[in-house]
């Protein structure tokens, strides 16, 4: 009654509205960031503490590594595949491009290590992507049920990271998506890095609530009996690209897919040139996005028109206040800063899980740089869409 009154003698109705529309944002995106996008860190901690079941089995294990002429990529990362504490795997390396000399560099690693083979993709194919034809090629030549996907670029973080993505494989899994995280000699700008973070946390969030809709295919694992009776890649053949989002997209369902967010499953992705690469893969993932079937973006569509309108609300009853009642301020002013801090927090613990180097605190200027960052790309993708389609390549 006391709150009643006090809004009642202390607002106009005018006040009131504009006060209940700011806070009817202001909860919104708080809802976002405390029920959704804390769920990795959430899920994460859980895990950690044993809270979740996983297999105590050790079953065998195929490990695909794509290598498209990265010679040197394989020479330094492969070693951190092969010697992997777990009882019994393979590494499969697929080669797409010369091999004459990542021939020499597998055979004397054979001699040390019996559990890798090689296999490559004839030149002559062409109208196809040619990553999903290597990856079939590879699933071929494996020997095993349980079937993994990483690059040439790629390693483990830990000679853990097998056997922290099979534990998950209990009864009715048979996907399951792990954390990757990308390093260059050089650090990514910050608007990439907070790109990645909050794409990475759409889809992990997504699948901890049981309504997975992709993977990425630098840390994923499948039950080849899925693949085979999906047909692979044979849906989507024309793209050149989604060989892990759409693939994941048309095989993922509420019941088959489990998380694995634990620092030693992580993977990482080597990059030369890390911005160059991070905005070739934001130009993909923004056409092959549109493909996958999801209510994910039009649920953080509304988180981000949300955030801009909160901008304007709060800024529109800042203005007001400052004019005609310092109490509509020193409330907008207050709701502000619960934001801030929550916002702050959540995203520096989700940045440290998935290992993104975000700084929280920056995430202000992120959310005004947002929109027009996904117009830019909006267009860039429309202006460069062609070389999404296998038949627009020539080889």
């Amino acid at each position: 009654m006391y709150i009643y009154n006090f809004f009642i003698e202390n607002f106009s109705t005018a006040e009131l509205w504009g006060l209940a529309s700011l806070a009817f944002i202001w909860f919104i995106q708080c809802f976002f960031y405390i029920a959704m996008f804390a769920k990795p860190t959430r899920y994460a901690k859980k895990s950690e503490k044993g809270k979740f079941w996983h297999s105590a089995a050790k079953p065998n294990v195929s490990v695909i590594v794509y290598c498209n002429e990265n010679f040197d990529d394989i020479g330094q990362h492969i070693i951190a595949f092969l010697e992997q504490d777990y009882p019994n795997f393979e590494v499969v390396i697929v080669n797409d491009g010369d091999d004459s000399d990542l021939k020499d560099t597998v055979t004397l690693l054979k001699e040390r290590y019996p559990n890798l083979s090689y296999t490559y993709v004839p030149r002559e194919a062409h109208s196809l992507s040619r990553k999903k034809l290597a990856l079939t090629v590879g699933i071929k030549a494996t020997k095993y049920d349980i079937v993994g996907f990483t690059d040439a670029f790629c390693r483990p973080t830990s000679n853990k990271w097998l056997a922290k993505m099979i534990r998950n494989f209990i009864t009715d899994i048979d996907i399951v998506i792990g954390n990757s995280y990308e390093l260059g000699e050089e650090k990514a700008k910050w608007s990439y890095r907070f790109y990645r973070l909050f794409f990475k946390l759409k889809f992990f969030s997504y699948a901890i609530m049981r309504r997975p809709y992709m993977g990425e295919g630098t840390n994923m694992f499948i039950r080849k009996e899925l693949f085979f009776n999906n047909r692979g890649f044979s849906s989507n053949l024309s793209v050149q690209y989604g060989e892990d989002d759409i693939f994941a997209n048309e095989i993922m369902t509420k019941e088959n897919c489990r998380v694995e967010l634990s620092s030693e499953a992580a993977i990482e992705n080597r990059m030369y040139d890390i911005n160059g690469d991070l905005r070739e893969m934001r130009l993909r993932r923004s056409f092959t996005d549109k493909i996958l079937k999801t209510s994910a973006h039009f649920v953080f569509g509304i988180e981000q028109i949300s955030c801009i309108l909160f901008y304007i609300s709060f800024i529109a009853i800042v203005v007001w206040g400052i004019i005609s009642n310092y109490l509509l301020y020193t409330i907008a002013i207050s709701m502000f800063a619960i934001r801030y801090l929550s916002q702050s927090i959540i995203i520096n613990r989700a940045s440290k899980t998935l290992n993104c180097g975000v700084n929280g605190f920056e995430t202000l200027f992120y959310d005004f740089i947002r929109p027009i960052e996904n117009i830019r790309f909006a267009i860039l993708g429309k202006n460069s869409s062609y070389r999404n389609y296998t038949w627009r390549i020539r080889r």
